[in-house]
């Protein structure tokens, strides 16, 4: 009878007890494992998405750049391709890297944009006119209006029916080359064209 009870009550002992040092051990080291994975998950989403944001401001402010030359362009009036000494700079010829118009939105300003080909920017000009439409004398110097993560590597601007003569819409085609680039991120190409014309013919 005595044996039987010492037989329970060390069965009964064995059921009590807990978790052994070397049990304990490995349970915290696979804890350990598991969190120190889901951290390396979450810090990869996290970068992740820091750079799909970065990279998402930089080309909104490229969009930003060609919509204000796009805007400009229908709304203007007496494009001129700068600096080739000519009304029109057709694509069949070589372009220019600068174009100019008298702005009709607000204020009577010149606007100019062009390619700064040092600083691999697009920048903006202008300058107020008076009521004939000459120069006031009151201009802005030469402004980015690109961001410096954007690297234009190559900018045209071609203008054809701007001469008064040719009785013709004015439109301007523009092409834009150049990368994008983000904090610890690889760069990024990209390739703009389009083709703008005035809303009504001058």
């Amino acid at each position: 009878m005595q044996h039987l009870f010492l037989h329970i009550q060390a069965r009964k002992n064995r059921a009590q007890a807990g978790f052994t040092l070397v049990e304990l051990m490995v349970s915290l080291a696979l804890f350990i494992i598991v969190v120190l994975a889901l951290i390396g998950s979450l810090y990869t989403v996290n970068d992740a998405s820091r750079k799909v944001q970065a990279m998402r401001t930089v080309m909104d402010n490229l969009n930003f750049a060609m919509e204000s030359i796009s805007r400009t362009v229908r709304t203007s009036e007496g494009i001129t391709c700068s600096g080739v000494g000519s009304f029109n700079c057709p694509i069949d010829g070589s372009g220019s890297i600068e174009i100019a118009m008298n702005s009709t939105l607000g204020e009577r300003q010149k606007v100019e944009y062009r390619w700064n080909t040092v600083d691999k920017s697009v920048e903006k000009k202008t300058t107020n006119l008076d009521n004939a439409g000459l120069p006031t004398g009151v201009s802005t110097s030469w402004q980015a209006i690109t961001s410096p993560e954007i690297s234009v590597d190559h900018m045209v601007f071609y203008v054809d029916g701007a001469d008064p003569l040719d009785k013709k819409q004015p439109n301007v085609a523009v092409q834009l080359d150049g990368v994008a680039s983000v904090p610890n991120g690889s760069p990024i190409p990209f390739s703009i064209q389009t083709y703008l014309s005035q809303r009504t013919p001058e």
